[in-house]
């Protein structure tokens, strides 16, 4: 293996290159008659017959690290016009760019779940996403390259063979379902060889080098504290009106205030925007829905349309029959359900299920009984479908609600429509796309098939006008997305929406970001001083307490007395804890001070602050066996996460990374790199 050679790198022999065999007639046969070394033959000259998709994407996304880490900053160069990328000696190409960008594309799209337009997806970082990717695979490849490293022929074959895609239902290696995965390969043999060969070396020394060693105790124990111990605090409560009062500001004060939160006075930047979107209701006479069609989908779903019955149920559980029984005489004889479920060590929580539905309940035989009985009735022993023997009391009932088939009637003809608009919305999608190729603009394509253009004069990026008032759009997410994310004159691409159709959008002018006169908003300035005043002094004056009572003069009591309120305790606080009055910033400076220690921090009412003593700290109880062995699994990746970011910062110094700035710019169409 690679991870065992590994420290003997130099004498590593470099790999042969792949023999250049012609696949023959008979391979099916030589393979049948197990003869391996001309199987080896087949199975290489097999992979120069198919084109595809599938297998070549599992296969190329093997590269397990991600290559975020890597710095591209101050490397833009420009060269010869046919190196887009250049690590060390390892050139990348235009068109291994453009294989990577769809491959980007695509993972971007899954990651959101719908189709990204190549704007939306620059707009979340594309360009860079993509360099990382081929600057990191680049690197980890020279590095290889310059230490003789490479994956065999026989080790190719073997993963080939291992793969569960190319073999029948007795785990065998099957040439027929090998060649025919192959052909749907979209990529030549060549690629094909490169991307498995070079997926698998990277692969192989990227987890080498992040390979570390285990945990020290003393890391294992520095974290368990981290995470488990705990603060308890006892504070009081400063409110605004105990610190000095604030004064009138001056002319100059307030414009320093304004100076200061420019971005509190600055407009954002509007859009003018046009839409023109194809949604299920735009196809509705195209769709033909019949009232047969909405009775239908009521009938099959009005159980799940209202609210359904809820039962407020208590549960007891028995080993057996005999003990079910016992219990069940007990309360018929006066006993009390809960009284029972004490004497079976069961606590009210124990017995409670709550107020559930009836499809709630797991067990479909309990649940019918459930829904039987009367409140405050326990049913006789039973035993569920799923095994379990059971006594069972409704405590309360909340009734559910059908609505009916008159005011279900619109909703499920939108559902249907939804669900049936597909293809008239393909069909005017060709329609708008045909139009636009013949040079119409979208609120002529409106005009000329009948559909609803919308124009928005300014609406800025959280899809509000300049009065405040929000504006409604289709898919708006994804369409303030991308309508940031480009500029006037540019054709977008439209926005898949789903089942809520197709989006097509321009933007039709820009207004840029503002920053209000000061004359304009000296009042809001006024409004925002006094605020900011206010706090300081605020915390001016519990500072003074925490002097006060760190020096010993007064106690918390004494803080408590003056301020005519009351010392109050919290429970044990972890690191990330919150409860009312001690928020973030409390606890987190609360685990910078020792047992004893005083401090102060906001508290969230009325501009007001809290003043707090740590009055215990309470350590973490002793780790078990599990979460010994669940930390260490932790700091073993976060340390292997570290070793690899220094693995790349040393192969970015070691080799340098230089960027056709001239070529790139070019290929991602735009007049500077990104």
């Amino acid at each position: 293996m690679l991870q065992a050679a590994l420290p003997r790198w130099p004498l590593l022999p470099m790999m042969r290159a792949p023999r250049r065999t012609v696949l023959t007639s008979d391979a099916s046969a030589a393979l049948a008659i197990g003869e391996m070394e001309d199987f080896r033959g087949v199975a290489l000259d097999t992979l120069r017959k198919g084109t595809g998709r599938f297998l070549g994407l599992i296969l190329v996304c093997l590269l397990v690290v991600s290559f975020a880490v890597w710095g591209i900053a101050d490397i833009f160069t420009g060269y010869g016009s046919q190196t887009l990328i250049r690590v060390g000696d390892t050139d990348i190409n235009p068109q291994a760019y453009q294989r990577a960008q769809q491959d980007v594309l695509r993972s971007m799209s899954q990651q959101a779940k719908r189709s990204l337009s190549l704007q939306e997806a620059r707009a979340l970082g594309l360009d860079n996403r993509v360099l990382e990717r081929l600057i990191g695979g680049a690197a980890v490849d020279t590095h290889a390259k310059h230490l003789g490293l490479s994956i065999s022929d026989d080790a190719l074959l073997a993963k080939i063979m291992a793969d569960p895609a190319f073999q029948d239902s007795a785990g065998n290696f099957n040439p027929i379902a090998f060649q025919q995965g192959l052909r749907t390969i979209g990529m030549n043999e060549a690629g094909y060889i490169y991307s498995l060969r070079e997926q698998n070396l990277r692969r192989q020394l990227l987890t080498t080098v992040g390979d570390a060693s285990n945990s020290p105790q003393v890391l294992v124990d520095a974290l368990n504290r981290f995470n488990e111990e705990r603060r308890v605090l006892h504070y009081v409560l400063v409110p605004k009106s105990a610190a000095e009062a604030v004064g009138t500001p001056t002319e100059t004060e307030l414009k320093a205030y304004y100076d200061n939160h420019e971005a509190k006075f600055t407009e954002p930047e509007y859009r003018k925007l046009g839409l023109l979107a194809v949604t299920p209701e735009t196809v509705k006479d195209q769709v033909n829905i019949t009232d047969a069609d909405l009775m239908a989908s009521y009938e099959a779903q009005k159980d799940q349309l209202g609210k359904p019955e809820r039962r407020h149920i208590q549960q007891m559980a028995f080993p057996d029959m005999a003990s079910a029984k016992a219990a069940h005489d007990k309360i018929t004889s006066g006993t009390d359900f809960s009284e029972v479920g004490k004497e079976l060590g069961l606590s009210e929580g124990d017995l409670e299920l709550g107020a559930v539905a009836r499809a709630e309940l797991a067990d479909p035989k309990v649940a019918d009984k459930a829904f039987e009985l009367d409140v405050n009735t326990v049913s006789e022993p039973m035993t569920g479908k799923l095994g379990s023997t059971v006594l069972v009391r409704v405590t309360a009932i909340e009734p559910g609600m059908t609505p009916s088939y008159e005011d279900s009637k619109a909703d499920i003809e939108k559902k249907i429509l939804k669900d049936r608009a597909s293809g008239a919305i393909f069909d005017m999608h060709d329609k708008v796309e045909d139009q636009l190729g013949a040079g119409s603009t979208l609120a002529e394509i409106a005009d000329k098939l009948k559909l609803n253009y919308q124009l928005v004069d300014q609406i800025d990026r959280q899809g509000r006008t300049p009065d405040g008032s929000a504006v409604t759009l289709p898919a708006q997410k994804d369409v303030l997305n991308g309508t940031f994310a480009t500029d006037t004159g540019i054709e977008n691409d439209p926005i898949d929406a789903r089942d809520e159709g197709v989006i097509w959008y321009e933007v039709l002018g820009v207004t840029p970001e503002n920053l209000k006169p000061f004359a304009d908003v000296r009042d809001e300035a006024e409004t925002g001083w006094r605020e900011e005043e206010t706090r300081n002094q605020v915390a001016k004056f519990t500072k003074g307490l925490v002097a006060s009572l760190s020096s010993g003069s007064k106690s918390l009591d004494d803080v408590a007395t003056e301020l005519n309120a009351e010392v109050l305790p919290t429970s044990g606080l972890k690191r990330d804890d919150i409860t009312v009055n001690v928020l973030p910033p409390a606890v987190a400076q609360a685990f910078t001070l020792p047992k004893g220690g005083y401090g102060s921090a906001a508290s969230g009412v009325d501009e007001g602050r809290i003043v707090f003593e740590v009055q215990d700290i309470i350590a973490p109880p002793a780790l078990d066996e599990r979460t010994t062995k669940r930390l260490k699994a932790q700091l073993g990746l976060l340390l292997s996460e570290d070793t690899i970011a220094e693995y790349f910062g040393a192969l970015e110094s070691r080799y340098g990374v230089k960027v056709n700035q001239q070529a790139l710019a070019k290929l991602v169409g735009t007049s500077e790199a990104p």
